[in-house]
Order: C-alpha cells, then structure tokens, then sequence
C-alpha cells in the first residue's frame, strides 16, 4: 500500500485490537509510544486502508 493511496487512518491501541484490524484488510503504518493519563507507556498501532475503486477509476 502506497501512502497516496490511503482512504482511512485508524489508532488502535492494543495488539489484539491491531490483529482484529489487520485481518479486516488494514496495513500496520506504524507503531508508535504514547503515554496514558496514568504515565504508562504503551504501543500506539497505526493502521490504514484504501477503498476499492473499480480499475478504471483513478484518485483526483
């Protein structure tokens, strides 16, 4: 998946809520570290999607 062709971006904020998106057809973008109000760490898992299009259709 190229960047430009990305239609929807998502945060999901656990690894089981990651796998659920994965297998749902989102591509991991990339993970990053955020902090929650109780100063814990945790990964922060970028997801995204495109949307279909059929193939003689292009993106303006």
């Amino acid at each position: 998946m190229h960047m430009s062709e990305t239609t929807h971006v998502m945060e999901a904020l656990s690894a089981n809520e990651a796998n659920l998106k994965l297998h749902e057809g989102w591509s991991l973008i990339s993970v990053a570290v955020t902090t929650h109000p109780n100063g814990q760490l945790h990964p922060c898992y970028i997801l995204g999607k495109t949307e279909k299009r059929p193939n003689n259709q292009s993106v303006d």
